[in-house]
């Protein structure tokens, strides 16, 4: 009877505490930048958690890596950033582990399902983009088409159209065109 009751409080006690929502089973992580933790919890759970990968494969990883310390709980969800080795090789049986300090890792408040890291996948493009805010890009072509670069650093979006007749487009040399003609226009 006593043994009913206590596994009776574990199942009430587990119910109302942080549950990871992400990753899950059937959905885990790339081993290529940040990846997602979504959890969920209620008032009673502390403030504040840090996450931990695990692997019960030693031969996978052997050590428990912190990939976050001091996360807010009331957010719901973060982005982890990899270890400073990088993610582990991918592979299966990983966990994470929502405990609650970096010194106190054996206290686990909360436990996600197994997942796996995968290797990302990448997209290649055919077209090369190339942008600087401090000079200009020609584009020679042969086809009526647009393309268009961004440089993410600066912001700033430079576009130029091909000709269909191979002509060089506005660029760096209708630059120095203006400025010329803005010299000249001083000195006339």
């Amino acid at each position: 009877m006593r043994s009913a009751a206590a596994l009776c409080l574990v199942f009430a006690a587990s119910a109302y505490a942080y549950t990871v929502t992400f990753p899950t089973e059937s959905e885990g992580w790339t081993n290529s930048g940040a990846q997602l933790l979504s959890w969920s919890r209620v008032d009673t759970d502390p403030l504040n958690f840090t996450a931990v990968l695990v692997n019960n494969d030693a031969s996978i990883l052997s050590d428990p890596q912190i990939l976050a310390a001091q996360v807010d709980g009331t957010l719901g969800n973060t982005t982890l950033n990899p270890p400073s080795g990088g993610w582990p090789s991918p592979d299966g049986g990983y966990r994470v582990n929502l405990v609650q300090n970096t010194t106190e890792l054996n206290t686990i408040l909360a436990q996600s399902p197994t997942f796996n890291i995968t290797t990302a996948t990448t997209t290649s493009s055919s077209a090369s983009s190339t942008g600087n805010s401090a000079s200009s890009t020609n584009v020679v072509g042969t086809t009526g088409t647009t393309a268009t670069s961004t440089d993410s650093s600066s912001a700033s979006t430079t576009s130029t159209t091909s000709s269909s007749n191979g002509a060089v487009t506005f660029g760096a040399q209708s630059g120095l065109f203006g400025i010329l003609a803005f010299v000249g226009a001083l000195l006339a």
